[in-house]
Protein backbone atom coordinates (compact mmCIF):
# COMPACT_ATOMS: atom_id res chain seq x y z
CA UNK A 1 0.00 0.00 0.00
CA UNK A 2 1.26 3.39 -1.40
CA UNK A 3 1.27 6.49 1.56
CA UNK A 4 1.69 9.80 0.47
CA UNK A 5 3.48 11.66 2.91
CA UNK A 6 3.84 15.82 3.61
CA UNK A 7 5.27 18.47 5.76
CA UNK A 8 3.68 21.52 7.11
CA UNK A 9 4.73 24.29 9.53
CA UNK A 10 0.31 24.17 10.56
CA UNK A 11 -2.67 21.61 9.81
CA UNK A 12 -6.06 23.02 9.97
CA UNK A 13 -8.85 20.18 10.47
CA UNK A 14 -12.52 21.48 8.81
CA UNK A 15 -13.07 23.77 6.52
CA UNK A 16 -16.18 25.24 7.99
CA UNK A 17 -16.06 28.40 9.43
CA UNK A 18 -13.37 28.16 12.08
CA UNK A 19 -11.07 26.60 10.41
CA UNK A 20 -10.76 28.95 7.49
CA UNK A 21 -10.35 31.51 9.87
CA UNK A 22 -7.71 29.80 11.82
CA UNK A 23 -5.66 29.34 8.51
CA UNK A 24 -5.95 33.29 7.20
CA UNK A 25 -4.62 34.12 10.62
CA UNK A 26 -1.93 31.89 10.68
CA UNK A 27 -1.26 33.46 7.64
CA UNK A 28 -1.68 36.93 8.66
CA UNK A 29 0.68 36.43 11.46
CA UNK A 30 3.43 34.93 9.05
CA UNK A 31 3.36 34.88 5.24
CA UNK A 32 5.92 32.27 5.01
CA UNK A 33 4.54 29.62 7.21
CA UNK A 34 2.93 26.35 5.43
CA UNK A 35 -0.12 26.22 6.10
CA UNK A 36 -2.82 23.27 4.92
CA UNK A 37 -6.14 23.38 5.40
CA UNK A 38 -7.50 19.64 5.53
CA UNK A 39 -11.63 18.96 4.84
CA UNK A 40 -13.52 15.31 3.94
CA UNK A 41 -15.67 17.44 1.19
CA UNK A 42 -14.89 20.21 -0.47
CA UNK A 43 -13.94 23.57 1.43
CA UNK A 44 -16.48 25.88 -0.89
CA UNK A 45 -19.37 24.68 0.32
CA UNK A 46 -18.35 22.56 4.24
CA UNK A 47 -19.64 22.66 7.16
CA UNK A 48 -22.32 23.63 9.50
CA UNK A 49 -23.11 27.24 7.77
CA UNK A 50 -22.37 26.14 3.86
CA UNK A 51 -25.71 27.55 2.89
CA UNK A 52 -24.98 30.95 5.32
CA UNK A 53 -26.04 32.68 8.14
CA UNK A 54 -28.84 35.12 9.06
CA UNK A 55 -26.67 36.43 11.73
CA UNK A 56 -24.15 36.52 14.71
CA UNK A 57 -26.08 35.78 18.09
CA UNK A 58 -23.26 36.83 19.85
CA UNK A 59 -21.80 40.08 18.69
CA UNK A 60 -20.03 42.08 21.43
CA UNK A 61 -19.95 45.75 19.49
CA UNK A 62 -18.61 48.30 21.22
CA UNK A 63 -21.03 51.19 22.98
CA UNK A 64 -23.80 48.40 22.94
CA UNK A 65 -22.14 46.08 25.27
CA UNK A 66 -18.52 44.90 27.28
CA UNK A 67 -16.42 41.77 26.82
CA UNK A 68 -17.52 41.99 31.08
CA UNK A 69 -21.34 42.23 30.38
CA UNK A 70 -21.09 39.59 27.98
CA UNK A 71 -19.59 37.12 30.28
CA UNK A 72 -22.06 37.06 32.86
CA UNK A 73 -24.93 37.14 30.51
CA UNK A 74 -23.40 33.54 29.28
CA UNK A 75 -22.16 32.37 32.72
CA UNK A 76 -26.16 32.93 33.31
CA UNK A 77 -27.82 31.64 30.51
CA UNK A 78 -25.66 27.98 30.91
CA UNK A 79 -26.57 27.55 34.35
CA UNK A 80 -22.36 28.44 35.34
CA UNK A 81 -20.71 25.60 33.21
CA UNK A 82 -18.44 27.67 31.56
CA UNK A 83 -15.03 28.82 31.13
CA UNK A 84 -14.83 32.52 31.86
CA UNK A 85 -11.67 33.15 30.69
CA UNK A 86 -12.41 31.92 27.32
CA UNK A 87 -15.82 33.42 27.02
CA UNK A 88 -14.49 36.83 27.92
CA UNK A 89 -11.20 36.06 25.49
CA UNK A 90 -14.14 35.54 22.91
CA UNK A 91 -15.62 38.88 23.52
CA UNK A 92 -12.51 40.53 23.59
CA UNK A 93 -11.78 39.85 19.98
CA UNK A 94 -15.51 39.80 18.72
CA UNK A 95 -15.76 43.03 17.34
CA UNK A 96 -12.76 43.28 15.60
CA UNK A 97 -13.27 39.98 13.59
CA UNK A 98 -16.61 41.40 13.04
CA UNK A 99 -15.06 44.62 10.98
CA UNK A 100 -12.79 41.95 8.95
CA UNK A 101 -15.69 39.84 8.43
CA UNK A 102 -17.02 43.39 7.08
CA UNK A 103 -14.49 44.75 5.08
CA UNK A 104 -14.02 41.32 3.21
CA UNK A 105 -17.99 41.67 1.58
CA UNK A 106 -19.73 40.41 4.36
CA UNK A 107 -23.06 42.10 5.18
CA UNK A 108 -24.30 42.90 8.33
CA UNK A 109 -27.46 44.69 9.13
CA UNK A 110 -26.58 48.80 10.28
CA UNK A 111 -29.04 51.45 11.68
CA UNK A 112 -28.83 55.15 9.41
CA UNK A 113 -25.96 56.37 11.20
CA UNK A 114 -23.98 53.20 9.92
CA UNK A 115 -23.36 51.70 12.97
CA UNK A 116 -24.04 47.65 13.53
CA UNK A 117 -27.71 47.17 14.28
CA UNK A 118 -27.71 45.35 17.24
CA UNK A 119 -31.09 43.65 18.71
CA UNK A 120 -31.65 42.65 22.63
CA UNK A 121 -32.66 39.03 21.72
CA UNK A 122 -30.72 37.28 25.64
CA UNK A 123 -31.96 38.21 29.05
CA UNK A 124 -29.50 41.04 29.25
CA UNK A 125 -27.57 42.89 27.07
CA UNK A 126 -28.02 43.44 23.03
CA UNK A 127 -25.87 41.03 21.13
CA UNK A 128 -27.77 39.54 17.83
CA UNK A 129 -26.27 41.12 14.41
CA UNK A 130 -28.58 40.34 11.92
CA UNK A 131 -26.80 38.88 8.23
CA UNK A 132 -29.80 39.31 5.83
CA UNK A 133 -27.72 38.37 2.81
CA UNK A 134 -25.74 36.08 5.17
CA UNK A 135 -25.67 33.68 2.65
CA UNK A 136 -22.42 34.10 0.57
CA UNK A 137 -20.39 33.87 3.53
CA UNK A 138 -18.54 30.49 2.90
CA UNK A 139 -17.53 32.70 -0.95
CA UNK A 140 -16.58 35.35 0.89
CA UNK A 141 -13.88 32.88 3.22
CA UNK A 142 -12.94 31.11 0.40
CA UNK A 143 -11.59 34.11 -1.48
CA UNK A 144 -9.73 35.26 1.45
CA UNK A 145 -8.42 31.82 1.49
CA UNK A 146 -6.97 32.31 -2.03
CA UNK A 147 -5.58 35.34 -1.39
CA UNK A 148 -3.71 34.57 1.75
CA UNK A 149 -2.36 31.42 -0.31
CA UNK A 150 -3.57 28.97 2.24
CA UNK A 151 -2.99 24.73 0.46
CA UNK A 152 -6.14 23.06 0.38
CA UNK A 153 -7.03 19.30 0.43
CA UNK A 154 -10.31 18.64 -0.27
CA UNK A 155 -12.16 14.92 0.48
CA UNK A 156 -9.63 13.72 2.93
CA UNK A 157 -11.11 12.02 6.04
CA UNK A 158 -8.38 12.68 9.13
CA UNK A 159 -8.41 9.63 11.18
CA UNK A 160 -6.06 10.43 13.81
CA UNK A 161 -3.67 13.16 15.09
CA UNK A 162 0.05 11.86 15.10
CA UNK A 163 2.11 12.53 18.62
CA UNK A 164 5.66 12.67 18.86
CA UNK A 165 7.77 11.05 21.53
CA UNK A 166 7.08 13.64 24.40
CA UNK A 167 3.42 13.60 23.74
CA UNK A 168 2.90 16.82 21.37
CA UNK A 169 0.58 16.78 18.07
CA UNK A 170 3.26 16.29 14.88
CA UNK A 171 0.80 15.82 12.59
CA UNK A 172 -2.19 13.68 11.43
CA UNK A 173 -3.52 10.80 9.19
CA UNK A 174 -6.51 9.98 6.85
CA UNK A 175 -7.13 8.72 3.46
CA UNK A 176 -8.63 10.05 0.53
CA UNK A 177 -12.38 9.21 0.62
CA UNK A 178 -12.56 9.18 -3.03
CA UNK A 179 -9.51 6.93 -4.00
CA UNK A 180 -8.67 5.41 -0.56
CA UNK A 181 -5.14 6.43 -0.72
CA UNK A 182 -3.91 6.79 2.76
CA UNK A 183 -1.81 9.94 3.72
CA UNK A 184 0.54 11.20 6.12
CA UNK A 185 1.25 14.72 6.88
CA UNK A 186 3.21 16.13 9.57
CA UNK A 187 3.04 19.60 11.19
CA UNK A 188 4.54 21.86 13.83
CA UNK A 189 1.05 22.40 15.16
CA UNK A 190 -2.40 21.29 14.51
CA UNK A 191 -5.60 22.96 14.57
CA UNK A 192 -9.11 20.97 14.69
CA UNK A 193 -12.13 22.83 13.79
CA UNK A 194 -14.42 19.48 12.87
CA UNK A 195 -17.88 20.96 14.19
CA UNK A 196 -20.09 19.61 16.81
CA UNK A 197 -21.16 15.85 17.49
CA UNK A 198 -24.25 16.32 15.56
CA UNK A 199 -25.56 12.74 15.64
CA UNK A 200 -25.05 11.74 18.72
CA UNK A 201 -28.80 11.61 18.88
CA UNK A 202 -31.27 10.31 16.89
CA UNK A 203 -33.75 12.74 15.49
CA UNK A 204 -37.59 11.77 16.36
CA UNK A 205 -38.35 12.03 12.70
CA UNK A 206 -36.44 8.50 12.30
CA UNK A 207 -34.49 10.21 9.34
CA UNK A 208 -30.90 9.56 10.24
CA UNK A 209 -29.47 12.45 8.60
CA UNK A 210 -32.65 14.61 9.52
CA UNK A 211 -30.44 16.04 12.43
CA UNK A 212 -30.88 19.83 13.57
CA UNK A 213 -26.57 19.80 13.19
CA UNK A 214 -24.96 19.25 9.69
CA UNK A 215 -24.94 15.27 10.12
CA UNK A 216 -21.36 15.50 8.40
CA UNK A 217 -20.15 16.87 11.43
CA UNK A 218 -19.98 13.38 13.32
CA UNK A 219 -18.03 14.29 16.08
CA UNK A 220 -14.50 13.43 14.64
CA UNK A 221 -12.96 16.15 15.87
CA UNK A 222 -13.83 14.93 19.19
CA UNK A 223 -12.56 11.56 18.68
CA UNK A 224 -9.27 12.74 17.23
CA UNK A 225 -8.95 15.20 20.36
CA UNK A 226 -10.04 11.85 22.72
CA UNK A 227 -7.72 9.72 21.02
CA UNK A 228 -4.85 12.38 21.38
CA UNK A 229 -4.88 12.83 25.42
CA UNK A 230 -6.33 16.27 25.06
CA UNK A 231 -9.43 16.47 27.60
CA UNK A 232 -13.14 17.22 27.05
CA UNK A 233 -15.07 19.65 29.24
CA UNK A 234 -18.80 19.62 30.23
CA UNK A 235 -19.69 16.79 27.81
CA UNK A 236 -23.01 16.72 30.75
CA UNK A 237 -24.12 20.12 28.51
CA UNK A 238 -25.14 18.61 25.88
CA UNK A 239 -27.03 21.02 22.91
CA UNK A 240 -31.00 20.73 22.66
CA UNK A 241 -32.80 23.23 20.65
CA UNK A 242 -36.43 23.84 20.16
CA UNK A 243 -36.59 23.10 16.54
CA UNK A 244 -39.46 23.10 13.92
CA UNK A 245 -41.45 19.90 13.89
CA UNK A 246 -40.33 16.80 11.43
CA UNK A 247 -37.92 19.65 9.45
CA UNK A 248 -35.73 20.29 12.25
CA UNK A 249 -34.01 23.25 11.24
CA UNK A 250 -34.15 26.05 13.83
CA UNK A 251 -37.81 27.98 14.42
CA UNK A 252 -35.43 31.29 14.57
CA UNK A 253 -37.42 32.56 17.52
CA UNK A 254 -34.08 34.78 18.12
CA UNK A 255 -34.51 36.09 14.51
CA UNK A 256 -38.25 36.91 14.45
CA UNK A 257 -38.49 38.17 17.89
CA UNK A 258 -37.09 41.56 17.30
CA UNK A 259 -39.65 41.92 14.39
CA UNK A 260 -42.37 40.73 17.42
CA UNK A 261 -42.72 37.09 16.44
CA UNK A 262 -42.49 34.98 19.87
CA UNK A 263 -42.60 31.16 21.07
CA UNK A 264 -46.52 30.54 22.19
CA UNK A 265 -48.22 27.63 23.87
CA UNK A 266 -51.28 26.22 22.14
CA UNK A 267 -53.46 29.09 23.03
CA UNK A 268 -51.28 31.19 21.30
CA UNK A 269 -50.21 32.33 24.80
CA UNK A 270 -46.58 33.72 24.97
CA UNK A 271 -44.85 31.53 28.11
CA UNK A 272 -41.19 31.66 27.42
CA UNK A 273 -39.63 34.81 29.40
CA UNK A 274 -36.75 35.03 26.91
CA UNK A 275 -36.00 33.03 23.64
CA UNK A 276 -32.69 33.20 23.72
CA UNK A 277 -31.36 29.48 24.20
CA UNK A 278 -30.35 28.86 27.80
CA UNK A 279 -31.60 25.96 30.51
CA UNK A 280 -34.09 28.41 32.00
CA UNK A 281 -35.35 28.53 28.36
CA UNK A 282 -35.92 24.78 27.45
CA UNK A 283 -36.84 23.97 31.10
CA UNK A 284 -40.08 26.43 30.51
CA UNK A 285 -40.39 24.41 26.69
CA UNK A 286 -40.48 21.64 29.17
CA UNK A 287 -42.78 22.11 31.28
CA UNK A 288 -45.43 23.30 28.94
CA UNK A 289 -45.67 20.53 27.37
CA UNK A 290 -45.87 18.42 30.10
CA UNK A 291 -48.14 20.65 31.53
CA UNK A 292 -50.73 19.85 29.09
CA UNK A 293 -50.39 23.09 26.65
CA UNK A 294 -48.36 21.92 23.97
CA UNK A 295 -47.98 21.69 21.31
CA UNK A 296 -45.66 24.69 21.15
CA UNK A 297 -45.43 26.97 18.13
CA UNK A 298 -43.34 30.04 16.57
CA UNK A 299 -46.28 32.79 16.24
CA UNK A 300 -45.93 35.04 13.56
CA UNK A 301 -49.41 35.47 12.24
CA UNK A 302 -49.98 38.44 14.23
CA UNK A 303 -47.50 40.44 12.39
CA UNK A 304 -48.21 43.11 9.57
CA UNK A 305 -47.50 41.82 5.79
CA UNK A 306 -44.41 43.85 5.86
CA UNK A 307 -42.76 42.20 8.58
CA UNK A 308 -43.55 38.49 7.64
CA UNK A 309 -41.92 39.04 4.44
CA UNK A 310 -38.71 40.68 5.96
CA UNK A 311 -38.91 37.55 7.75
CA UNK A 312 -39.45 35.27 4.62
CA UNK A 313 -36.76 36.89 3.18
CA UNK A 314 -34.33 36.04 5.70
CA UNK A 315 -35.54 33.17 6.87
CA UNK A 316 -36.18 30.83 3.46
CA UNK A 317 -32.58 31.95 1.75
CA UNK A 318 -30.34 31.74 4.58
CA UNK A 319 -28.27 28.34 6.45
CA UNK A 320 -31.67 26.49 5.34
CA UNK A 321 -33.09 27.48 2.18
CA UNK A 322 -35.55 24.63 2.31
CA UNK A 323 -37.52 25.88 4.49
CA UNK A 324 -39.40 27.90 2.74
CA UNK A 325 -40.31 24.84 0.61
CA UNK A 326 -40.56 22.71 3.93
CA UNK A 327 -43.67 24.61 4.64
CA UNK A 328 -45.29 25.24 1.27
CA UNK A 329 -45.31 21.70 1.17
CA UNK A 330 -47.24 21.43 4.34
CA UNK A 331 -49.40 24.31 3.21
CA UNK A 332 -48.05 26.18 6.50
CA UNK A 333 -48.36 30.28 6.21
CA UNK A 334 -47.01 32.54 8.11
CA UNK A 335 -50.11 34.86 7.90
CA UNK A 336 -52.47 32.21 8.72
CA UNK A 337 -50.72 29.36 11.01
CA UNK A 338 -48.48 29.31 13.79
CA UNK A 339 -45.21 27.47 13.07
CA UNK A 340 -45.30 24.13 15.33
CA UNK A 341 -42.04 22.86 17.31
CA UNK A 342 -40.18 20.60 19.16
CA UNK A 343 -37.07 19.61 21.24
CA UNK A 344 -34.49 18.41 19.16
CA UNK A 345 -32.52 15.15 19.33
CA UNK A 346 -29.28 15.77 21.70
CA UNK A 347 -25.89 16.76 20.27
CA UNK A 348 -22.47 17.71 21.71
CA UNK A 349 -21.97 21.24 20.36
CA UNK A 350 -20.23 23.79 22.47
CA UNK A 351 -21.26 26.78 20.14
CA UNK A 352 -25.10 26.01 20.62
CA UNK A 353 -24.63 24.99 24.91
CA UNK A 354 -20.63 24.14 26.15
CA UNK A 355 -19.51 20.83 25.19
CA UNK A 356 -15.93 20.71 23.45
CA UNK A 357 -12.61 19.82 23.41
CA UNK A 358 -11.16 21.50 26.67
CA UNK A 359 -9.31 24.55 25.76
CA UNK A 360 -7.54 27.98 27.19
CA UNK A 361 -7.90 31.35 26.01
CA UNK A 362 -5.73 31.01 23.87
CA UNK A 363 -7.41 27.97 22.28
CA UNK A 364 -5.11 25.40 23.16
CA UNK A 365 -5.56 21.96 24.14
CA UNK A 366 -4.63 20.22 26.77
CA UNK A 367 -1.86 18.64 24.38
CA UNK A 368 0.82 20.40 23.60
CA UNK A 369 0.59 21.91 20.02
CA UNK A 370 -2.85 20.74 19.04
CA UNK A 371 -5.51 23.79 19.25
CA UNK A 372 -9.45 23.10 18.86
CA UNK A 373 -11.68 26.11 17.47
CA UNK A 374 -15.12 26.71 16.31
CA UNK A 375 -18.21 24.22 17.44
CA UNK A 376 -15.90 21.78 19.14
CA UNK A 377 -13.67 23.75 21.23
CA UNK A 378 -15.56 24.34 24.43
CA UNK A 379 -16.16 27.90 24.62
CA UNK A 380 -19.72 28.08 25.39
CA UNK A 381 -22.02 29.74 23.10
CA UNK A 382 -19.12 31.24 20.91
CA UNK A 383 -22.10 30.09 17.34
CA UNK A 384 -20.43 31.11 14.48
CA UNK A 385 -17.53 33.53 15.54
Amino acid sequence: MSIETQDYDIIVIGGGTAGPMAAIKAKEQDKSLRVLLLDKANVKRSGAISMGMDGLNNAIIPGHATAEQYTKEITVANDGIVNQATVHAYATHSFETIEQLDRWGVKFEKDETGDYAVKKVHHMGAYVLPMPEGHDIKKVLYRQLKRARVDITNRMVCTRILLDQQGAAAGVMGFDCRSGEFRVVRAKAVILACGAAGRLGLPSSGYLMGTYENPTNAGDGYAMAYHAGAELANLECFQINPLIKDYNGPACAYVTGPLGGYTANSKGERFIECDYWSGQMMWEFHQELEGGNGPVFLKLDHLAEETIQNIEEILHSNERPSRGQFHAGRGTDYRQHMVEMHISEIGFCSGHSASGVWVNEKAETSVQGLYAAGDMAAVPHNYML
